[in-house]
């Protein structure tokens, strides 16, 4: 669709043909969004990097929260239409601003940069506001659809505009509050069956979200290279780098194996929801891991072979717990359940935790061998474990 008009109506994912493929693809517009987003939770990271108190975690988890919650909303609108024209572009071009808005925010947040921040994220629900519009006229046999989400989103967006109202150090209570009513909307009873009348692109939602978490697992990379730059590689950094690179590999292991042998569950609503809400725990457990494995590898070079600092070490133990975690109720959102795979996922989130807890002699290298022994053996699990070969049907669109 690089030539679209320059107007041209949304149209449902479902009445378009795709000429290249035999499955619709990811468009260079999406990728540019996502990008846009990853810069904004690289500063989230940043932020918990800066502040690994008990109140600095609930604030970085308040603001994943958001993030994630504003990434999803627009990624559901761009899954069931289909649209390229010039208005569209510029609403996501505007978007994008406010992201960024977002990003520059984080640091001052629950400070100075709130008012700031309270209006980037209504600017972006509010533009999706206008998106879902344009679908209400173009496609009249999903306009209650639509309009449910107009209704809703217009409402948390009114609440968060409400926020500013509360005294500074409670305005994220506002947040929170116009976020649990959106994440109410498609949980409500007519919402429910219009969404299954008016279904997804499956195809298309998991390369959207296997793409946004690869994006985030690559951060995580990125933030340990750019914390080791001109570091001389000794034995012990060459240990560390080891075992953790296994850990990372494990983790890309665990969810892109499965990821193009999966389905998403079509008959239990709540399972597909499971499926969708899972993965804010998946991004959240990533970022997480990439600020713990760059304290990891910074107490390697500065204080080898001391015990860890408590607050890094359960940082990276948490990290991949929640992980393991959130790829057991991941699986329990597909079509074809492996009860098997939940059941060790759990386990492995289970000693993890454990030994976070009990391992406070350890320093960085003898703390990430054995969490590095237990990913593996998931990984050993993982290539075991196949599907039958009738769930690997490919399915490009849900019915």
């Amino acid at each position: 669709m690089s030539h679209s008009p320059l107007f041209t109506p949304p149209r449902f994912f479902q009445s378009v043909t795709f000429t290249r493929h035999t499955n619709r693809s990811i468009s260079w517009l999406e990728l540019f969004y996502d990008l846009v987003y990853v810069g904004t939770l690289i500063q989230i990271g940043n932020f918990l990097s800066d502040n690994t108190s008990i109140l600095g975690f609930g604030q970085f988890i308040v603001l994943m929260i958001v993030i994630w919650w504003a990434w999803t909303g627009e990624t559901f609108y761009q899954n069931r239409y289909v649209s390229d024209d010039l208005l569209h572009r510029c609403l996501v071009f505007l978007q994008m601003f406010a992201i960024a808005s977002l990003g520059i925010s984080v640091s001052q947040a629950f400070g100075a940069l709130y008012v700031q921040f309270t209006l980037a994220y209504v600017v972006i629900r509010l533009l999706l506001v206008v998106m879902y519009a344009r679908a209400m006229g173009s496609h009249p046999e999903s306009r209650s659809l639509s309009w449910g989400y107009v209704t809703g989103f217009s409402l948390g967006a009114l609440i968060w505009l409400g926020s500013l109202l509360l005294p500074a150090e409670l305005h994220w209570v506002g947040w929170m509050v116009g976020i649990a009513v959106e994440l109410s909307v498609p949980l409500m009873p007519g919402m429910r069956r219009l969404q299954a009348q008016h279904t997804f692109d499956q195809h298309h939602l998991k390369e959207r979200f296997g793409i946004f978490t690869l994006i985030v697992l690559g951060e995580a990379f990125i933030k340990v290279l750019d914390d080791a730059q001109g570091s001389l590689i000794g034995i012990p950094e060459l240990a560390f780098s080891t075992f953790g690179l296994i850990v990372m590999y494990a983790l890309w292991w665990l969810y892109f194996s499965e990821v193009d042998e999966t389905r998403i569950s079509l008959q239990v609503s709540l399972r597909r929801l499971v499926w969708l809400y899972s993965h804010s725990l998946l991004v959240i457990s990533l970022v997480m891991f990439g600020v713990g494995a760059k304290k990891l590898f910074e107490a390697v070079i500065e204080q080898p072979g001391e015990a860890l600092y408590p607050p890094y070490r359960l940082l990276y133990m948490g990290s991949i717990a929640l992980y393991l975690v959130a790829l057991a109720l991941i699986e329990y959102g597909t079509h074809e359940i492996v009860w098997r795979r939940i059941v060790l996922r759990l386990v492995a989130a289970a000693v993890v935790f454990v030994f976070g807890l009990v391992a406070t002699t350890l320093d960085p290298i003898g703390f990430v061998i054995p969490i590095a022994i237990v990913m593996v053996a998931q990984v050993v699990d993982s290539i075991t474990i196949k599907r039958p070969v009738e769930e690997t049907v490919h399915i490009a669109h849900s019915t």
